[in-house]
């Protein structure tokens, strides 16, 4: 019986995720309907729903997805790998922090479309470019978020394993790193969705092909629907990496279910109930 309870609890718990979009795309379609919004600025709902089935039927917008999908992944690859374990190694030799922080610090504010000039004349035209400022728009974030996550670890748990007897690369690899985890997947998750960001720039002035191709190609057009259908794909995409993130989070670091804030914030409220 529990565990029925427990199950119609979980589903209402996903659809009642659903409400806002849901009202969001009523209250879209009702206000272009009545003409409260001038249709080649904003199409209906419906109309894109349209237009986003027929792109999807002729391969253009499955093809443009893949392109995107695959320099996100080389180029957010390539920073994960570099990123990760330099933020790690900043956060625990204090030394390499502080020989970094004047470069990280001076490049730190630069947005990723600021470097959109300088990678052309790099690369010129082509996925060179495009990968180059995924890797840039993402290193920076992985790496600082990396390095902060570092820092907070508990140094009880360190100092506990090396005074039983654990080597330096033992506390490290089972110890901080577990510790890490959660915060590196997090991180993760965020890294991801600068990279769409910084793919969608980069494919609308260095690229033929990709999302970003495909929404200003649609603006030079005047094809409004072409535009949103690009907008609302790359959030399709995004919110399914996230989920498959978390659903990662949860099987990696199941010593954390039930500790999160949130969790232990209404238990404490439960139990201080009559």
């Amino acid at each position: 019986m529990s565990t029925n309870v427990t199950g119609s609890a979980g589903w209402r718990h996903r659809l009642v995720r659903w409400v806002p979009p849901l009202v969001v795309a009523g209250l879209w379609e009702a206000t272009t309907r009545l003409s409260l919004v001038d249709p080649m600025l904003l199409p209906p709902f419906s109309a894109v729903l349209r237009r986003g089935w027929q792109l999807l039927v002729s391969g253009r917008l499955l093809g443009d997805l893949t392109a995107s999908a695959w320099r996100v992944l080389l180029g957010f690859g390539a920073a994960a790998i570099l990123a990760l374990p330099a933020g790690i190694a900043l956060g625990l030799y204090p030394i390499l922090e502080e020989l970094g922080s004047v470069l990280l610090s001076a490049l730190r504010p630069l947005s990723p479309p600021a470097w959109i000039p300088l990678a052309i004349l790099w690369f010129g035209i082509g996925d060179p470019p495009a990968l180059f400022i995924i890797f840039v728009g993402t290193f920076f974030s992985l790496l600082l978020g990396t390095l902060a996550a570092t820092k907070a670890a508990e140094p009880q748990l360190i100092k506990a394993a090396l005074t039983l007897g654990a080597s330096r690369r033992q506390s490290i690899w089972y110890v901080i790193l577990p510790r890490l985890l959660p915060a590196l997947l997090t991180q993760a998750r965020i890294g991801l969705g600068l990279a769409w960001m910084c793919v969608i720039a980069a494919e609308m002035v260095a690229v033929q092909r990709g999302v970003g191709f495909l929404m200003i190609e649609a603006r030079n057009l005047f094809r409004t629907e072409d535009v949103i259908v690009g907008m609302i794909a790359v959030a399709m995409v995004g919110l399914a990496t996230d989920r498959l993130l978390l659903r990662l989070e949860k099987v990696l670091c199941r010593w954390r279910m039930g500790l999160e804030p949130s969790r232990l914030y209404a238990q404490a409220l439960r139990e201080r109930q009559p």
